[in-house]
């Protein structure tokens, strides 16, 4: 065993010897960061020195719209809309004026939907065709009504 101790005690003598500027220059390097770091002012030392807080960082690439379940809900309502719409047409107790601002707001919904289809991505290709047909369909009819389709 003692042979053993002696080959350790020789590879370790050796390697300490190879390297000797190493180790010291580390601890230096070390110790003069430690010195600099306990040099640096204290916070109650540095005054009236106050950092201003940080605004809300935007993210130009993260966009959370146009996700699947909000294009399918603004479909829904701008197809409820065209019934509220068609309904309206067919009553003839409702004057045309009454229904005008119905008719801008759904050309209004129509548009927000087309922009919100084109983020959707390919696995979601049928919504976006339901979507955009649905948009198509209630910009037609405000077309209709503005050029005086409906008029008796």
């Amino acid at each position: 065993m003692t042979n053993i101790n002696q080959v350790n005690e020789s590879a370790q003598s050796y390697s300490a010897e190879k390297n000797p500027g190493k180790k010291t220059q580390k601890a230096d390097a070390f110790q003069q960061a430690l010195i600099d770091a306990l040099d640096k002012p204290e916070p109650s030392e540095m005054g009236n020195m106050l950092a201003s807080p940080l605004g809300e960082i935007a993210s130009k690439e993260l966009s959370f719209t146009g996700d699947s379940s909000t294009v399918s809900g603004k479909t829904d309502q701008l197809l409820q809309m065209l019934d509220l719409y068609s309904a309206q047409l067919e009553d003839p107790n409702i004057p045309l004026k009454k229904i005008a601002p119905v008719v801008k707001q759904i050309k209004e919904d129509a548009g927000e939907l087309l922009k919100e289809t084109q983020s959707l991505s390919k696995t979601d290709e049928a919504l976006k065709r339901i979507a955009q047909e649905t948009a198509v369909t209630a910009h037609t009819e405000y077309f209709k009504f503005q050029r005086g389709d409906y008029l008796s």
